[in-house]
């Protein structure tokens, strides 16, 4: 005597749960990436922006002391892994901007720069 074994009517969805399982998490991880290197990029642009700053004072500060400004901007950008660009003297202000290279996974490469201006606070 053989044994018939009733049809499963969920037979052609075994094993679903798993391919769901694995879409899911390869989605969290293309967030979890994508997160992050928004998150490089919001901190390098702030670390830059520090830099233009710091560049800015220097180079101010260097032109109130008769000395050259966009010399000492320079110095400042470059010990910052930055380069300076742009330095403009308006008076007693200093306009200076500076670029850099943001390295992001998968060799993306992304210019990105910022400005600052310093001068006398009298």
């Amino acid at each position: 005597m053989t044994s018939r074994r009733t049809p499963d009517p969920h037979e052609a969805e075994r094993g679903s749960a798993t391919i769901w399982a694995c879409a899911w998490i390869g989605l969290l991880l293309m967030i979890g990436a994508i997160a992050f290197c928004a998150a490089a990029a919001v901190a390098a642009q702030h670390h830059l922006d520090g830099a233009a700053d710091l560049s800015a004072i220097s180079a101010a500060a260097q032109l109130g002391r008769g000395g050259d400004p966009c010399a000492a901007a320079r110095s400042v950008a470059a010990a910052n892994k930055a380069t300076l660009t742009a330095c403009d003297i308006d008076g007693e202000d200093v306009l200076v901007s500076i670029r850099t290279r943001l390295e992001l996974p998968f060799h993306i490469s992304v210019p990105i720069g910022s400005q600052a201006r310093a001068g006398p606070t009298d």
